[in-house]
Order: structure tokens, then sequence, then C-alpha cells
């Protein structure tokens, strides 16, 4: 796992170690010393065209062009802001590039080359927006090249939250350092970091400032997996109910029910329209589905249920809203985990006391439009800060958050995860039934919230990745899935 800190973190732990009498200019040239040789090692290009900013981010890129221009590679260096004033480092960095008759018009980024590497340095963490015309032209021709390396962060890019402004470079890599920046970690900053190397330039930020969040892949969390003992029965890996899927919409709770079955837990229970109910028993025998309507006042399907899972398939029907009624009433009177996804949230968001009298804990699971139903705001406002709405999810829902996205946000008291692992090719119907059914198993499973949160997140997105590489981003069907997170779980 990996320590994830705000801009306004690392800046501070930069001055504090600067006023023990540490020399920024030295650190600034150990930064450019590691970025040139990470450069040089990951190209055979050997022109470089470095674009500059005003700051200290500048003044790194300055130091990076001078340093490979003594290794005798050809560098040209453009002084993106010239009419702004250049901090006292960079404007020395400048001095000296100058000197070295490196500076040259922006101009020259028209010309092009198909083997010239641009090294962006022209905001990095010092960004404050919005960028005018100009500063979009200026990216929008960097990205024209094919091999960009990113210095710390690319420009563009919101240090703290990977929101994009108007537009942010697309690194093919990207050097941070001190400490790694949320941004990279979700929203366009992920994407438009590229791969991302980071170095501590010798420092220990890590072990010496508390986190804001934390980072991981499935790596990071596979010693979570259930492991199995040989004198075992079905007994001992729980009873899962979910709970779904309204008229013309059976797909969902059945496929989040056969995940559940798929991914290990002992037993498995769909309560669902009655339309369903032959559609799940030739696909899954081995769930015991029954209808809403033959559902009794105490019906054991309800009363032996470690954890339920209730919202795939549920819309605003009278029907979804009396089957979400009867399950609110329920878990008031046990104490069972409850996972609440797509028309369980919707429910939620119109009546947020529904869920206050359930004695068991709450796993909310939505996506960015439910969250912001569930927040009472706008999808574009959680979009602008997702780690911030999730907080804000589990600040008045008391609950533990999974926030799909583009790094999926886990919210669990006062620690935040962003999972590394998925990407677009999840961007489709009913992969997040899946996650629904997946992290109800887990904790059907004996795992807590928190940790089956974690395990299902990356399970599902390293499943996402697998996908990927057999057969590319894009048709994936959310079935298919359940056969590469079994694989995961089974460390196949």
């Amino acid at each position: 796992m990996k320590k994830l800190f705000l801009n306004y973190q690392v800046q501070e732990y930069e001055n504090a170690f600067f006023n023990k009498g540490n020399s920024d200019k030295e650190l600034m040239l150990k930064a450019a010393d590691v970025a040139s040789k990470f450069i040089i090692k990951n190209t055979d290009y050997k022109k470089f065209i470095c674009v500059c900013g005003p700051g200290n981010n500048g003044g790194d890129g300055y130091y990076i062009g001078i340093s490979l221009s003594r290794l005798g590679f050809k560098v040209s260096i453009i002084d993106a802001l010239n009419e702004k004033k250049k901090s006292p480092l960079c404007n020395d960095a400048f001095d000296e590039a100058n000197k070295n008759k490196l500076i040259h018009d922006a101009s020259i980024l028209n010309e092009g080359s198909s083997k010239t590497a641009i090294v962006d340095a022209v905001f990095g963490t010092s960004l404050k927006g919005p960028l005018n015309k100009s500063l979009v032209d200026l990216i929008n021709s960097m990205n024209s090249y094919d091999q960009i390396f990113s210095i710390d962060i690319p420009s563009g890019i919101n240090p703290n939250t990977g929101v994009e402004l108007e537009t942010s470079i697309c690194a093919n890599k990207t050097i941070s350092f001190v400490g790694r920046k949320v941004g990279l970690a979700l929203n366009q900053g992920k994407i438009s970091a590229g791969e991302i190397n980071f170095h501590d330039l010798g420092l220990n930020m890590k072990d010496e400032i508390k986190e804001f969040a934390t980072s991981y892949k499935f790596l990071d969390i596979k010693d979570l997996i259930v492991k199995r003992s040989a004198n075992t029965h079905k007994g001992n890996y729980g009873r899962i109910l979910v709970i779904g899927g309204d008229e013309n919409m059976g797909g969902a709770a059945i496929m989040a029910s056969e995940m559940a079955l798929k991914s290990g837990s002992g037993l498995v229970s769909l309560l669902t329209q009655k339309d369903h109910i032959k559609a799940s028993l030739e696909r899954n025998p081995e769930i015991m589905a029954i209808s809403f309507e033959a559902l009794k006042d105490k019906d054991p399907i309800l009363e032996t249920a470690d954890v339920v899972v209730c919202g795939p398939g549920l819309s605003e029907s009278l029907w979804s809203e009396e089957l979400i009624k009867k399950t609110m009433q329920h878990l008031t009177n046990i104490n069972s985990p409850a996972i609440f996804d797509a028309g369980a949230l919707r429910y939620i968001a119109k009546d947020p006391n529904s869920i206050k009298g359930l004695n068991g804990s709450i796993i909310l699971t939505p996506h960015p439009g439910e969250a912001a139903a569930l927040l009472s705001i706008s999808t574009n406002e959680v979009q602008l800060d997702r780690i911030e709405a999730a907080k804000k999810l589990a600040l008045k829902y008391n609950a533990t958050i999974i926030l799909k996205g583009s790094g999926t946000i886990i919210v669990h008291k006062d620690k935040i995860y962003v999972c590394e692992e998925g990407g677009p090719e999840l961007a489709t119907g009913g992969t997040g039934d899946i996650l629904a059914g997946l992290v109800g198993s887990l904790i059907a499973q004996g795992l807590s919230e928190v940790n089956a949160s974690l395990l299902a997140v990356a399970t599902h997105g390293a499943a996402g990745n697998e996908f990927m590489k057999l057969h590319g981003e894009n048709g994936l069907a959310a079935t298919e899935l359940i056969p590469l997170i079994r694989k995961k779980l089974n460390n196949k």
C-alpha cells in the first residue's frame, strides 16, 4: 500500500526540511538528476523540448534540460509563461539555461518531430486555475508529441483531486517526488499521469507524516482471501441474501447472487420478482430463489441471512418500495450487515432516515450520480472532489462508502483508500451488481466490512484488468468478470 498526501502536506514537509538548514537548490538539483536519468533510461529519443513554468516545477525542468544537454542530447527549453514572475530557484535555473543558449521560442513546438520527447514542467503542484486559451493551446501542442514525461504531476491536473482543468498533459510517464500526490491516484489524474515513477529524494515523508489517504492494488491485500480448512462445511462460509430484480430488471439481482455463489459464499438466496425465479434456477440451481409474494412474515430466508445485499435491479415502482421497506424493517430486528446498491440507494436518497434504525453495519456502493442524490448535490460537484463527497456520505449515513469511478474510493470511519485496479473496461452495465454481490459474499465468509470492501474492489478491478489484457477495453459483459474474479480469489 502507498501513502498519499495532499499538496499542502508536501509543501509543509519540504519547508520544514529547508528550515533545518538543508538547501532547497541542492534538492532541486537532485530531483533534476533523478529525473534526467529516468528519462534517458525510458526513451531512445535523442531530442528533447522542456517546457517550463515560473515556479519550482519549472526550475526542475530547466535543470533537467541543462543536464540532458550536458550529456550530449539536443535540448530546447521553452519559458512557457515568460510574463510571470519566476520563483528565486526557477530564476536561477533559467539564467543558467539562458547562458547555455538553451532557451527557445514556444513556436518550436509547431515544428514537431516523431523523435523528440517533451518534458512537461509547466505547473506541477503549483497549479491555480483556470487555464487561459494560450495555455490550453500550449498543452494541446505538447500533447501532439508521442513521448511526454511529466515532472511531479501532469500540467492541468489538480494535485489534490485529480480533476482536470480545461485540459491537461497526457503523459506517458510521470516522475513524482517527496510525497505521493492524491491527484495521481484518481479521476483524470490517474489517466493523464500514465506510468508513475516515484522517488523520495532521500526524504522520509511517508514515515514522518500521517497520510491523507492510502492507495493499493490487489497484490497488497490478497492475503485477505478467505482460506478454507479441510475440516469445514457450507455453514462456515455464511448465508447471503440478495434482494432485487423488479419487473424487466431481473438480471441485476441474478448476477449479484451468482457472484456471491461463485466467490465462496456457503449458502446464497435470492428474493426477487416471481417472473425471475425460473431464470435464476435455470442459470444457478444452487441459489435458493423465492418471490416477494411468497415471503412469509418470519421467513427463514430473512431470519437466517448473515448479510443482505439490497438494490440490484430495483426501481421506483411500488413493488420495489414495498420490498425495500420490508428489508429495512427486517434489518432493524437483526444484526446483519447490509450492502445497499442501485435502487436501494435511490430510495435512501429520498428518505435518509430509512437506514438510521438498522442494527448491523451499512455499506453504500454508489456511482457518482447516486452519490449526488444521496448528498442532494449535483454529479459535477461530486466529481470535483470525489474523496470529499465520499467522506460526507460516510458521515451522513454512518456507513462504509464505496464510491465507484476512476480510482474507486473506500471510506471507512477516518480511513480513506483509493484502489489502483480497474479501468474503462468496467464502464458497462452490470459491473456494479457484480461488485455488490462480491462485497456481500466476502462479509458472509467472515471478513470485516472494510476488509471485504478493500478485497472486493481490488479483485473486481484486477479482473477488469485481466479482461483488458485478453480482449481490450471494449465489449466487456459483466458476467465475464465472474470467472475472472473466481480465479483471482483462488490465486490462479
